[in-house]
């Protein structure tokens, strides 16, 4: 790794998501904004995700992520060793959604 290297890895914000009874789940900031982009949230420095939204966003996620198996099914060869698979990276995440539904806890991060 070259000093410009850890420069701009630097650079990259860390999202650290909580839940009282659930796993904690980090992800880089580049994975946390397309995630909040495909279940339609503002991505804040510090926020929350609240019980009653959990199932919406549980289903807007799984939705994205349908989609994006689609999507890839139509893809070359080349164009797979290049794309980023969403349910495989969002997968941490959507288990921390649907823990937190079952337990019935708020979601957090930035606190």
């Amino acid at each position: 790794m070259t000093k410009m290297d850890s420069v701009v890895y630097a650079k990259k914000m860390l999202y650290k998501f909580q839940s009282k009874n659930s796993a904690n789940c980090l992800m880089l900031e580049d994975l946390t904004k397309k995630i909040f982009q495909k279940i339609g949230k503002n991505l804040e420095p510090k926020g929350i995700l609240t019980v009653d939204e959990l199932p919406h966003f549980i289903n807007l996620l799984e939705s994205a992520i349908e989609q994006d198996v689609i999507a890839r099914s139509k893809m070359s060869k080349e164009q797979l060793a290049t794309s980023d698979r969403l349910g495989q990276r969002a997968f941490p995440f959507l288990t921390l959604l649907k823990s937190a539904h079952q337990y019935q806890d708020h979601i957090v991060w930035g606190v």
